[in-house]
């Protein structure tokens, strides 16, 4: 089937055009929030020709078609009644209904999902500017070190602006007032009174000074606040003054409760998740290699990445670096693994395309989604050998404590985020992985009929 034709069919099978509030895409995905979950057709969705897989339930659905999911998103957009916006630009709606969990992670992933791209992109360029630093290639009092300096670490100090933004739209309220707010903690005039003797008062409440530069949860935490307050206060304010009010609430009361409570709370609470994070990993650091590597590899399949991500983000920003991310992506690694048996040992063409490519791209740039959803969820036995060559991948750079000095996943344009005296271990680690699971699957084989 042509891109044209898997998103006529896709559109179809959710119930058609009407039954569409919005979509936008990920890497592999396309993520439809739908008017009503009864008109999805599940089974035949799955069936169709260049859809590897469909997740969730109910109004929220991601039809999972691979690398070319970009292509199927613009063929798809034409059809929809208003015009599409760009992908990088457009956010999920939370859903309205569905379990608890469900909705916290939907609302995570709507949030730190647009900067991913970012995210990597800007932990590249941090190691390699470090790699030319220690090798004397670039002056670090330069104009040149300077300005690709200031690419890298750009998005991390404006953190909090940019997260109020996409948490704004997960929360259904403005986001210009909502970057007001996360604006307000890294303003020069405030973040200047941490240097004030003797501490400061809003109001004669004492004010815990932090740096709020690259953090996470006060702005999250904020903009939270004003989302309730907004809908709170919409249903009873006159149009003539509701605007008016709740921008000025926002200002005059939400920006100083986030400095007095939501900051030092949620920095405490930052620091709190990834000290506990870590000491599991110094606890056990076997143990927890053989954990990370050999089953947190799936996350992905079951949105579970979202819940890791910002202690990730909080440990590099805390500590300079992390010890998890490493262990996580000996499992994709794995599965790369699987993907170049499936391509040596199969027969069957389309079947070998597919895990060629699954390879390439999860080699590369550690997008798996083709592996999970073409191979794993199809061929059961495959599932075990990821496991056990993860596990030992995972082993490795555990008991090497193996650092991460930037927010990047798996594959081999993401090295310079790993650059660093444990570097080695990564790079024997990688190698287990791949080489423990291929094998594995090379003599095992795989499932000749769908799981």
């Amino acid at each position: 089937m042509t891109n044209q034709e898997i998103a006529v069919r896709v559109l179809e099978l959710v119930g058609g055009a009407k039954n569409v509030k919005n979509v936008y895409h990920c890497a592999t995905r396309l993520r439809f929030t739908l008017q009503t979950g009864e008109s999805v057709q599940t089974d035949a969705l799955k069936q169709t020709d260049g859809v590897l897989n469909v997740l969730g339930s109910g109004t929220q659905i991601q039809v999972v078609i691979g690398n070319n999911v970009n292509k199927v998103y613009n063929e798809l957009m034409p059809l929809l009644p208003a015009p599409g916006i760009p992908a990088q630009d457009q956010q999920p709606a939370a859903a309205e209904k569905g379990r608890p969990l469900d909705r916290i992670f939907n609302a995570i992933s709507g949030i730190f999902a647009p900067y991913l791209p970012l995210l990597m992109c800007s932990g590249i360029i941090t190691g390699l500017l470090s790699l030319a630093s220690s090798m004397n290639w670039i002056d670090t009092a330069g104009g040149t070190y300077a300005v690709l300096s200031a690419a890298s670490n750009t998005l991390f100090y404006f953190f909090p602006i940019l997260l109020s933004f996409t948490a704004a739209k997960q929360f259904h309220t403005n986001p210009f007032v909502a970057v007001m707010i996360g604006g307000a903690l890294i303003h020069p005039t405030f973040m200047a009174l941490s240097e004030v003797e003797g501490g400061v008062t809003f109001l004669g409440i004492p004010l815990i000074m932090q740096s709020y530069t690259s953090t996470v949860l006060p702005a999250i935490a904020g903009v939270g606040l004003y989302a309730l307050v907004d809908h709170k206060l919409s249903k009873v304010l006159p149009d003539s003054i509701r605007n008016l009010v709740i921008t000025l609430v926002g200002m005059v009361v939400v920006v100083p409760l986030t400095a007095l409570v939501f900051g030092p709370v949620g920095n405490s609470l930052s620091t709190l998740l990834g000290n506990g994070l870590n000491a599991l990993v110094r606890f056990n650091p076997l143990i927890a290699g053989i954990i990370g590597g050999g089953l947190c590899g799936y996350m992905a399949m079951f949105g579970l990445q979202w819940g890791i991500i910002p202690i990730i983000l909080i440990n590099i920003n805390n500590l300079g670096y992390d010890y998890f991310t490493p262990m996580w992506m000996m499992g994709p690694y794995a599965q790369v693994g699987v993907a170049l048996a499936v391509f040596l040992r199969s027969k069957d063409t389309a079947l070998k395309q597919l895990s060629l490519t699954g390879f390439l791209t999860g080699l590369f740039t550690g997008v798996t989604e083709p592996i999970l959803y073409g191979l794993l969820t199809k061929y059961k036995k495959l599932n075990l050998c990821v496991i056990l060559g993860g596990a030992v991948g995972g082993a490795v750079v555990g008991v090497t404590r193996t650092k991460v000095m930037a927010f990047l996943f798996a594959g081999v344009l993401n090295f310079p985020g790993y650059f660093g005296p444990t570097f080695p271990y990564y790079l024997i680690g990688m190698v287990l992985s791949i080489g423990v699971a291929a094998l594995l699957a090379l003599v095992l084989g795989y499932e000749d009929k769908k799981a």
